[in-house]
């Protein structure tokens, strides 16, 4: 049974904290709702509204809050930083490669949302889903767990080190907005 599936996501954080700790927090969460995703797609004996509510919480998180972290760095953070980073240093690179990596994870997240609508309405397919579902998540942790590490062992230090505090500021500002639109 998934009664031991948590799905419960960490909490955002305060509007206090700084951008880094902001898209830090968003990691945490991304983290939890690709585990979410696996251990979906590998339950068995599964009740009906089980897969329901997962994937609804899933459908959720893909479809709102992680276009929201995407439009945090590509519209934010992305131009910032590579107009502060002096140029042929290697963190410039790196933003460049996390604007791109987000047209890849899209590509498959996208395939993930059409089986979690179709597990919505219909959970009696989930055996039927299943190894597409475990694929396709498999996919998706492998490659988040690549660019998060590149954001936070090269953009995040970077921003500390090549963004003034009102960037920062703002940056944060702009996160809190997206959020409340």
């Amino acid at each position: 049974m998934l009664n031991t599936i948590k799905s419960t996501a960490p909490k955002i954080g305060e509007a206090t904290e700084d951008p880094v700790s902001m898209l830090l927090g968003c990691h945490e969460r991304i983290r939890h709702f690709v585990g979410l995703a696996i251990r979906l797609a590998s339950a068995q004996g599964i009740l009906d509204s089980e897969i329901v509510s997962i994937a609804e919480k899933l459908h959720r998180y893909f479809t709102v809050a992680l276009p929201l972290h995407e439009a945090d760095e590509n519209a934010s953070l992305h131009p910032r930083l590579r107009a502060a980073v002096p140029e042929g240093e290697l963190v410039g690179r790196a933003a460049d490669a996390m604007v791109e990596q987000h047209l890849s994870i899209d590509e498959i997240v996208e395939r993930l949302v059409l089986l979690w609508k179709l597990l919505k309405s219909n959970p009696t397919i989930h055996a039927e889903l299943a190894p597409d579902l475990q694929q396709l998540s498999s996919a998706l942790q492998q490659m988040l767990d690549s660019h998060l590490k590149l954001e936070e062992e090269s953009i995040f230090p970077a921003m500390r080190k090549y963004l003034t505090e009102a960037q920062l500021v703002m940056i944060g500002r702009e996160m809190q907005e997206r959020r409340q639109e």
